[in-house]
C-alpha cells in the first residue's frame, strides 16, 4: 500500500521528466547532426583558427612553455581546448575534426543548459528558449560554430544560467571565473550576477548585499588566479605582451564604426594585421582611440538600467540573463573588433528572454542577427572590396546588434511567477546551495 501510494506520488515527476528530457535529447541529436553533416570537405580547407590551435598543442605537448617560449593571444584556459585534439591525432585532418566534434558537443551542451534554466526561469515559455537557441545555432556559419572554441565561452555562461537558475550563485561565480580565464568576455556578466548575491539572503540589509557580493567575487577571483597566476609566472613578459597585443589592434572591418564609415564612404584601404583585417581612412584612428570610452559608456548606460529595474524591485533571477546579454552586447558595439564568430557568445543569454510578446520580438531579432552573419560571410569579398551590396549588409547586421541593445534594456520587466526571486532568495538557496 505505501508503495502505491509513493508511486502516485511520484509518476506525474517521472512523466514530466521525460516530456521535458526526451524531446531535448531528440533536439540535441539533431542538432549535432546537422552542424557536423559534410562540414570538412578536406585538408587544405581547414581554417586558419585551427592551424592556429594545433601548432600551439603541439609546442607544449613538445616541452614548450606558453607565452614564454612562443606567443600565445589567448587566455591560457583556452588551451584545454587546444591540446586534448593534438593527443589523440597525428594529422591536420585528424586534428580538425576532433576538434570539431569538441565544439559540436559543448554546443548541444549548452543547448541543454539553456533548456534546463528556461524551464525553471520561463514555466512554459521554456520550449521557445530551445526552439530559439537551435534555430540561432543552425542559422550561424558552420565554419565559425566547428573551427573557433567561442562555443566553450558559451557553454560556461550556459553553465552559469542553469546555476542561477537554481540559485546555486557560488557555482555560478566559479562558472563565469572559470569562463574568464578562457577568454575573458563572460567577466561582462559580473555586474548582474553581483546584484543576485547581494541579495540571495531575500534581505536588503546593507551588510547582507556587500557580503554576498563579496563572497561571490572572492570566488571568481579565486578561480581566475588559478589559470592566470601560473601563467604569469611562468610566461612574465611574455603573458603580459598577449594583453598589450589586443590593445594595440586597429579597427577591424566588420565593427560597428567601421561599418558606417564603409557606407559613408571615408575608408582607403584594408590591411590584414593581428589576425584581421582593420581598415585605414578617415575618423578610422580617432575612433580606434575612442573605442575604450565609447564601450565604458555602453557599459555604464547598461548599469543604470539595471540598477534602475533593481530599484524598483524589478530585478529577480529572470532579469539576469536579459542584463548579461546587454552588458556582452553593449561590448560589441563599442569595441575595435566584431568578429563574426563573437555571435556565439549570445547563444545562451538571448533564448533566455523568449517569453510574452517583446521577447518573441527580441529572438525575431536575434535570429535575424544570425542569418545576416551568415550573409556576411557570403558577401565577404564584396564588402572588403567596399562594394554594395555587401556593405549594406555588413552595416545591416550591426545596427540589428544595435536594436537589440535597445530591446535588451527596453523589454517590459514580466515577473514569472514560477521563478524565485530576490524575495524567496532564502529558501532556494536552502534547497540548492552548494
Amino acid at each position: 500500500m505505501k508503495l502505491q501510494r509513493s508511486w502516485v506520488r511520484i509518476r506525474p515527476q517521472i512523466a514530466g521528466a521525460v516530456l521535458f528530457w526526451a524531446p531535448l535529447c531528440l533536439l540535441g541529436a539533431v542538432l549535432f547532426n546537422r552542424i557536423w553533416k559534410d562540414f570538412w570537405p578536406g585538408e587544405a580547407d581547414v581554417p586558419t583558427d585551427v592551424l592556429l590551435y594545433r601548432e600551439v598543442a603541439n609546442a607544449i605537448i613538445a616541452g614548450g612553455v606558453p607565452y614564454r617560449d612562443f606567443f600565445l593571444e589567448y587566455p591560457p584556459a583556452s588551451l584545454l581546448a587546444f591540446i586534448p585534439p593534438a593527443f589523440f591525432t597525428t594529422t591536420l585532418q585528424a586534428y580538425a575534426t576532433f576538434f570539431a566534434s569538441e565544439m559540436a558537443l559543448v554546443l548541444v551542451g549548452t543547448l541543454v543548459l539553456t533548456t534546463y534554466a528556461a524551464r525553471t526561469l520561463l514555466g512554459w515559455w521554456w520550449p521557445l528558449s530551445g526552439a530559439v537557441f537551435t534555430a540561432a545555432t543552425l542559422l550561424i556559419p558552420y565554419d565559425l560554430l566547428l573551427s573557433r572554441y567561442d562555443a566553450v565561452v558559451a557553454l560556461t555562461l550556459g553553465v552559469t544560467m542553469a546555476l542561477t537558475s537554481r540559485w546555486a550563485l557560488t557555482a555560478a561565480w566559479a562558472s563565469l571565473g572559470f569562463g574568464t580565464a578562457f577568454k575573458l568576455v563572460p567577466v561582462l556578466a559580473t555586474p548582474p550576477l553581483a546584484l543576485l548575491s547581494g541579495y540571495r539572503r531575500g534581505t536588503r540589509a546593507l551588510g547582507d548585499v556587500v557580503r554576498g557580493i563579496v563572497q561571490g567575487f572572492a570566488v571568481f577571483v579565486c578561480v581566475v588566479a588559478v589559470f592566470f597566476m601560473p601563467a604569469l609566472l611562468l610566461g612574465g613578459e611574455g603573458y603580459i605582451k598577449s594583453f598589450a597585443y589586443h590593445a594595440d589592434r586597429g579597427l577591424q572591418i566588420e565593427s560597428l564604426a567601421s561599418s558606417i564609415l564603409m557606407e559613408l564612404g571615408w575608408l582607403e584601404y584594408g590591411e590584414g594585421t593581428y589576425g584581421s583585417y582593420n581598415v585605414q581612412g578617415h575618423y578610422v584612428e580617432f575612433l580606434a582611440s575612442m573605442s575604450l570610452p565609447i564601450t565604458g559608456a555602453l557599459l555604464m548606460i547598461t548599469a543604470d538600467v539595471m540598477y534602475r529595474e533593481h530599484r524598483a524591485g524589478r530585478f529577480e533571477t529572470a532579469q539576469f540573463p536579459r542584463f548579461a546579454a546587454a552588458f556582452v552586447v553593449a561590448f560589441l558595439l563599442g569595441s575595435k573588433v566584431l568578429s563574426p564568430q563573437y555571435i556565439i557568445w549570445l547563444l545562451p543569454l538571448v533564448p533566455l528572454t523568449a517569453t510574452g510578446v517583446w521577447g518573441i520580438g527580441l529572438s525575431g531579432v536575434f535570429l535575424m542577427i544570425c542569418y545576416m552573419t551568415r550573409l556576411v560571410r557570403d558577401y565577404r569579398e564584396v564588402w572588403i572590396g567596399f562594394m554594395s551590396p555587401g556593405t549594406e549588409v555588413l552595416l545591416g547586421r550591426n545596427l540589428l546588434l544595435v536594436l537589440l541593445w535597445v530591446l535588451l534594456l527596453c523589454i517590459p520587466s514580466v515577473s514569472n511567477p514560477g521563478a524565485p526571486s530576490g524575495n524567496t532568495a532564502r529558501g532556494c538557496e536552502q534547497r540548492a546551495s552548494i
